[in-house]
């Protein structure tokens, strides 16, 4: 399940409107991606995006996270 910060706000950077949607639109951008641990990053949420089942995608709140330590502004 996606459950880190970097992963919550990676997904909300891409079409997210369906699974489907979020896969094309990450593997599309993958291979601009020249930052290798951004390229890492992705390509572990796109792991464990096509592991879920639509329900579990269903579930996912698409909304910006912040670190414990942050505030919107700051």
């Amino acid at each position: 399940m996606i459950n880190n910060v970097e992963m919550i706000n990676l997904v909300c950077v891409f079409d997210h409107s369906s699974k489907s949607a979020l896969i094309a639109d990450m593997e599309a951008s993958l291979p601009y991606i020249d930052d290798s641990d951004m390229a890492d990053l992705m390509k572990e949420t796109l792991r464990l995006i096509e592991a879920m089942t639509e329900a579990e995608f269903a579930e996912l709140v698409f909304e910006p996270a912040l670190e414990e330590d942050e505030e919107w502004g700051a």
